[in-house]
């Protein structure tokens, strides 16, 4: 981050864009050609709803409440599934559970 010192009034400046501005499709294009996202390139060129392209990275990230996740956040509770008594993660809960694998 550049800091510049001077006597004019604070302002802010979105580096992704010309103008300055901020723009949800900037903010896309930089998160897209970043980091660890392009391996999960392949969610956005789904041809499905929105919603479930974010619900599919999100799983893609683990960052869905299961169980797991939710003792992790000091969530009292039990970690186990609610359908066939293992422990619930992703992992779990949408492929290897009994009724996952039954729909």
């Amino acid at each position: 981050m550049e800091v510049h010192l001077s006597d004019e009034e604070d302002s802010f400046r979105w580096k992704l864009t010309n103008n300055g501005l901020f723009t949800f499709n900037s903010m896309y294009l930089d998160l897209i050609n970043s980091g660890p996202i392009p391996r999960s390139l392949h969610i956005w060129r789904v041809k499905v709803p929105l919603r479930i392209k974010i619900f599919m990275w999100f799983v893609h990230k683990q960052v869905i409440l299961t169980k797991d996740n939710l003792l992790r956040r000091r969530w009292v509770g039990s970690s186990r599934c609610c359908y066939c008594d293992q422990d619930e993660t992703i992992q779990h809960l949408f492929l290897d559970c009994p009724l996952a694998k039954l729909l």
